[in-house]
C-alpha cells in the first residue's frame, strides 16, 4: 500500500491571530486537492484556523503545518508551539512535569482524552477544544512551559479499524481474517526557503498484510528543479519494486538516477518479526527511537546514488523493540540524535516528525523527516 505522491508540506507561520484566516484558506485548498467532500473541507478550515488561533493565544512562537498523512486518505493539521508561557498550576494527575526540556524541545505530556486536553499554563482554551471535536482523529502533547504539540486528522472514513490510530497507543487485535491497519506514520516534506520545488522526497511501501513496512528517503544533490528531479526519479523506482533486498533496491535506484544530477538515499525496512533492515548511501540518516532515547543509529556509505555508488550493503537489527523507525535528510541538523532533549523521541509518529522539522530544520536547505510508529505485535 502506497500513496500515489509525495505532497508537500505547508508550513505557516504564527506570530498572531492574522495567521488564523491564512491557516484556515491553506486547509481548504489542502482538502479540496486530497478530494475531500466540501463537508470536510469546511471542518478543515475550522481546525486550523483554531489551532492557529490557539497558538497565538497562549504566545506560543510555533507554525501549523498542512498536508495529507503519510498512510491513509485525509489531511493531516498539526500546530508546534513553544514558550513562553506561564508557569502550570494546573497540571493534570500524570502530566509531564515542566522541567527537564529547553525551550526548543518538546516532550509528551498528555494525550488529549475526555473532557479538556491539556495545555501549557492551564486547560485548554476554547479554540483548541473545538478542533477536538472537529477531528476524526486528535492527538496532543505538551510540557507546560516548554511547548506543545497536536495534530488534526480528518478523514473521509474514520472509525472502524483506524480508530485507534493516531492516538500513539496500540490498538487491539483485529478480527480473524482482517488485515491489521498499516503502521501509524508521520512525514513532513518542506522546500529549502525561497524555493517551489523540494529537492528531498521520501515513499512507503507496505505489505498486503500490513506485516512488513519499506521506507526511503532521497535527499537530491542541492536543492530547486534538478534536485528535484533526483528525489522524484528515486520515488518511481522505489515504487516499482518495492519489495526487492534492500541492496537490490537501492541497485535499481541507482539505474533510474543515471541521467540526473543523483542523490542521497536511505532504505529502511521493518518484518512483522520487529527486525530492522537498513541500506543507505550518502547523508540520510537513520535511527530506531522509543521512550528511552535513540535506541539504534545506523551508519550510512559514503558516495552518490545515480553517480559514484560503491556496491551497496545492508545491516539488520534483530529487534527494534517496539520502537519507531526515523529517516530524515541532512535538511534536520544531525546533533539533534547525540543529546536528544528528553520526551522529544517518545513521541508518537505524527507528532515526531514535524516536532523534529520545526525545531530542528536547517531553513536554507531542503527537509524531509519520515516516521514510522512501532509495529503492532500479537499478544
Amino acid at each position: 500500500m502506497e500513496r500515489p505522491v509525495t505532497a508537500l508540506t505547508t508550513r505557516i507561520g504564527v506570530q498572531d491571530d492574522g495567521a488564523a484566516g491564512i491557516a484556515a484558506a491553506v486547509a481548504r485548498r489542502a482538502a479540496a486537492a486530497a478530494g475531500l467532500p466540501a463537508a470536510l473541507a469546511d471542518r478543515a478550515a475550522e481546525c486550523a484556523g483554531a489551532l492557529a488561533r490557539a497558538l497565538a493565544a497562549q504566545q506560543l512562537s510555533g507554525a501549523v503545518y498542512i498536508q495529507p498523512p503519510a498512510l491513509r486518505p485525509g489531511l493531516d493539521i498539526l500546530a508546534v508551539g513553544s514558550g513562553p508561557q506561564p508557569r502550570d498550576t494546573h497540571r493534570p494527575s500524570g502530566a509531564a512535569p515542566a522541567g527537564g526540556l529547553g525551550m526548543d524541545g518538546l516532550g509528551p505530556g498528555v494525550s488529549a482524552g475526555g473532557g479538556a486536553a491539556p495545555w501549557p499554563g492551564g486547560p485548554a482554551p476554547g479554540d483548541l477544544r473545538s478542533v477536538r471535536g472537529l477531528a476524526d482523529h486528535f492527538l496532543l502533547r505538551s510540557v507546560p512551559g516548554r511547548g506543545a504539540a497536536a495534530c488534526a486528522r480528518l478523514s473521509p472514513r474514520a472509525g472502524g479499524a483506524d480508530e485507534a490510530e493516531g492516538t500513539g497507543e496500540a490498538p487491539g487485535e483485529p478480527p480473524e481474517g482482517r488485515a491489521a491497519p498499516p503502521p501509524d506514520a508521520g512525514s513532513v516534506r518542506l522546500p529549502a526557503e525561497g524555493e517551489t520545488s523540494c529537492g528531498d522526497a521520501w515513499a512507503l511501501d507496505t505489505s498486503p498484510d500490513g506485516g512488513t513496512v519499506t521506507a526511503l528517503v532521497a535527499d537530491g544533490l542541492g536543492h530547486g528543479p534538478a534536485a528535484a528531479e533526483a528525489a522524484d526519479r528515486a520515488v518511481d523506482a522505489f515504487r516499482g519494486s518495492p519489495g526487492l533486498p534492500l541492496p537490490q533496491l537501492m541497485r535499481a535506484v541507482h539505474a533510474a538516477l543515471r541521467s540526473t544530477r543523483g542523490a542521497a538515499v536511505g532504505l529502511l525496512r521493518r518484518t512483522a518479526d520487529d527486525a530492522v533492515e537498513h541500506c543507505a548511501v550518502g547523508n540520510v540518516r537513520a535511527c530506531v527511537v522509543g521512550h528511552d532515547g535513540v535506541r539504534h543509529r545506523f551508519g550510512a556509505q559514503p558516495g552518490v546514488v545515480g553517480w559514484n555508488m560503491p556496491a551497496p550493503t545492508a545491516h539488520r537489527l534483530p529487534d527494534a523493540d517496539g520502537g519507531t523507525l526515523l529517516m530524515h535528510s541532512d535538511g534536520v541538523e544531525g546533533d539533534w540524535a547525540r543529546q536528544p532533549l528528553p520526551g522529544l523521541t517518545a513521541l508518537p509518529a505524527p507528532l515526531l516528525a514535524v516536532v523534529l522539522a520545526h525545531h530542528h530544520r536547517a531553513v536554507r536547505d531542503d527537509v524531509t523527516v519520515l516516521a514510522v510508529g512501532p509495529v503492532r505485535r500479537r499478544p
